[in-house]
């Protein structure tokens, strides 16, 4: 088993986490398992951290790449 961290703008349904959970599972070839911690800086979707790497599918991560993505064209 795998543990991780999954941080949340807010309230976060029990099968939201379900899913995330699974689609790490898949992912890493082990049962994942995710504690669910309120971080104040997010505003909307996830941050989840496991086996040391980050994964971010916060609305934060993706403005940031928009901004990246952006400055590269110009």
């Amino acid at each position: 088993m795998i543990k991780g961290n999954l941080y949340v703008a807010g309230p976060f349904e029990a099968e939201e986490v379900s899913k995330i959970e699974a689609y790490f599972t898949k992912m890493l070839g082990d049962h994942v398992v995710l504690k669910v911690k309120k971080d104040d800086r997010l505003i909307g979707g996830f941050l989840a951290t496991v086996e040391g790497k980050a994964y971010d599918a916060s609305v934060l991560g993706r403005m940031k790449d928009m901004q990246h993505y952006m400055l590269d064209k110009e």
